[in-house]
């Protein structure tokens, strides 16, 4: 998650970046068992190929094989470090060397206005009926009547505090409790900004007005005396919390399940009265590409329970199909469910991420904010 490319990426929110989704196997042997269930593509096109743009652990040999093992397609995939380079690659290769990407949906719409991927034919695409409804047909998706890309794996960004740190904590005004002077580190990305313009009670943070940059940016700098660090990967937080340099901060889920998994049980996901920041992958179709055979099989693949039980397992992200969660381990659905990522109500009321119009702005003053002085 510490690639620079990312965490700087052109859209708001770049995000988490490659280290993060580098393969944790958590359990060979569940995906083993997965692996061998039923496939759901039933044709088998000989000697074709796809060409996928996307992140690291997104064409595991884990779920790829079995894939090309029933089909014929070979995979290929090229991995890239930001947003920004998905969506220039995407427009400006198109389908003669690209046929399916995977951007956040920080960046979905870009490519869709930008006429760069095809909308889906989801008579195709039968496992969307098992999804969450929050991904069945979502805005970050959705042109007209239209739906351009099959969502994937997601996360939220979280308030972890330590137990009893603030007491009562059910807020993001609890990170500015002087209570925890020096004693938080925050994400060096506009989520933070995020943060902060949640605190002063903005409704829309991916389209804030000047006066809402502005009390953004003044709620950041307030915090500042709280700020310890300004964290750049999971491993870092993760490092910080561990070592007691900090009491907690925003973070991700993956940074609490390995704080969780070494004994550390006292870090508490905070349910916030606001709303959480959410990221949401979803393979897209390179406009031409949908010609190709391979390209609705692996669709239909990475889209069923069995597919993103063993990608699951393998990234250590939540997926979009429900009945994926059926096929987990008992360890690792009840960290899931520990987590809130296979609750249909919690992910009704995340804030997903949104492009933002005016991102050079945002850049500006959330450097600003970090370039200032505590008070």
């Amino acid at each position: 998650m510490t690639n620079p490319g990312r965490l700087a990426g052109m859209f708001a929110g770049a995000k988490l970046g490659v280290q993060m989704r580098n393969p944790v196997r958590l359990n060979i042997l569940t995906i083993a068992l997965v692996a061998s269930a039923s496939f759901p593509v039933a044709e088998a096109f000989a000697d074709g190929e796809l060409n996928l743009l996307t992140w690291e652990g997104y064409a595991d040999d884990a779920f790829v094989k079995p894939f090309t093992e029933k089909t014929g397609c070979a995979v290929n995939p090229t991995y890239v470090s930001s947003n920004d380079e998905m969506v220039s690659k995407a427009i400006s290769a198109g389908s003669a060397t690209i046929d399916l990407v995977s951007p956040s949906n920080d960046a979905t719409l870009v490519l869709i206005d930008a006429g760069a991927v095809e909308a889906l034919d989801i008579s195709k695409l039968p496992h969307l009926k098992d999804y969450y409804p929050a991904f069945q047909k979502p805005a970050w998706l959705t042109k007209g009547d239209d739906l351009y890309g099959v969502p994937y794996g997601f996360g939220y960004i979280r308030v972890a505090l330590k137990e009893g740190a603030v007491p009562g904590a059910d807020s993001v005004k609890a990170l500015w409790d002087p209570a925890l002077k020096g004693k938080i580190a925050i994400w060096d990305n506009l989520e933070s900004l995020y943060l902060a313009a949640r605190y002063v009670g903005v409704k829309d943070v991916y389209n804030m007005t000047d006066e809402e940059l502005d009390a953004s940016m003044k709620a950041l700098i307030a915090l500042k005396p709280n700020i310890v660090k300004f964290w750049a990967s999971d491993a870092e937080f993760t490092e910080l919390y561990a070592s007691g340099g900090i009491l907690g901060g925003n973070t991700t889920e993956l940074a609490l399940s390995k704080i969780w998994g070494e004994g550390h049980g006292d870090l508490v996901d905070i349910e916030t009265k606001e709303k959480r920041g959410g990221w949401s992958d979803s393979w897209m179709v390179v406009k031409g590409a949908g010609e190709n055979p391979c390209t609705y099989a692996w669709l239909d693949w990475v889209s069923s329970a069995e597919s993103q039980a063993i990608a699951s397992k393998v990234t250590g992200y939540a997926y979009s199909n429900a009945k994926a969660f059926d096929l987990l381990d008992d360890a690792t659905k009840a960290l899931l469910t520990k987590l809130k990522t296979n609750d249909p109500k919690v992910l009704n009321e995340v804030d997903w991420w949104q492009p933002v119009a005016r991102r050079s702005k945002y850049l500006e003053v959330f450097n600003q904010a970090k370039a200032a002085s505590a008070p």
